[in-house]
């Protein structure tokens, strides 16, 4: 028989488990956030979008990786994640990344949706790993395997993260449920232009696209933010728009019963902590 976690008696994780959990998380999108800004510091990068981060690439895929399973690891041995909510993580993630392949119209994509709610309902630990993975798998199944997915892994992660964080506000949003899916919403929106912003990042120190939109070493960051705004508005903010619209259709459409069948998974067979 299933066990039911209301039935279980409630459990206290360490806390040296909680901190290296913790410290696994931040060193991973450390590493993620120095892997996007490095090249700004450089006294050169080369002209050519074809070599962007064409060398380093594989190695941030392998700390990724190595991050990501030993987060996982410290959560199963600490019983953060048990063989119930790992389940649950596989196949979202498979779910995720099948969602990947259809291109909804204007570019728009329903792959970012499960990984909001997932995250948002198991918590930024397992919100991360899911969007990080779900990117990796829809890679492969999309055939778009290059040495950009390292770094759309950690802008995937970010958003499970963040939504994560979104839901320690879930025991006071559920209350009303047309409030918390009008919260999913607005974060759905923001991530929708925040993906595209993020990813520019990957590409854009190693790309000539003009004097007043391209970056140049030694510029201000005032005039780096100005000329990445032109850049983005240029390239990017048609496209992340109707990101945002499909994950508002999305969100409005399948938010709440598929948040009731996440959250009644979560209260039944995951362990209560402390």
């Amino acid at each position: 028989m299933l066990e039911d976690a209301r039935a279980l008696p409630i459990q206290r994780r360490t806390r040296p488990v909680l901190t290296l959990s913790a410290l696994t998380l931040t060193v991973a999108s450390g590493v993620g956030v120095a892997a996007f800004l490095y090249p700004f510091i450089l006294s050169s990068a080369p002209r050519a979008e074809s070599q962007a981060h064409a060398g380093d690439a594989p190695l941030m895929f392998g700390i990724l990786v190595a991050l990501a399973a030993m987060l996982f690891l410290v959560e199963m041995s600490s019983g953060g994640v048990n063989a119930k909510v790992a389940s649950a993580l596989a196949v979202l993630t498979v779910a995720a990344a099948a969602l990947r392949v259809p291109v909804l119209p204007a570019g728009g994509s329903a792959f970012f949706f499960l990984i909001m709610l997932g995250g948002y309902v198991f918590g930024p630990r397992f919100g991360f790993l899911l969007g990080a993975l779900a990117l990796f798998v829809s890679s492969f199944i999309s055939g778009g395997f290059g040495p950009w997915v390292p770094y759309q892994m950690f802008a995937s992660g970010w958003l499970g993260l963040t939504a994560g964080w979104l839901g320690a506000l879930r025991p006071q949003l559920h209350r009303a449920p047309l409030v918390e899916v009008g919260v999913l919403t607005v974060f759905g929106v923001a991530w929708g232009f925040l993906f595209g912003a993020i990813m520019n990042l990957w590409f854009w120190p190693y790309v000539a696209s003009g004097e007043s939109v391209s970056w140049v070493p030694g510029l201000g960051l005032a005039e780096t933010m100005r000329r990445y705004w032109a850049f983005y508005l240029l390239t990017s903010a048609a496209w992340d728009f109707w990101r945002g619209i499909a994950n508002v259709v999305l969100i409005a459409l399948a938010a709440r019963p598929v948040l009731a069948i996440l959250v009644r998974y979560r209260e039944r067979f995951t362990v209560r902590w402390a």
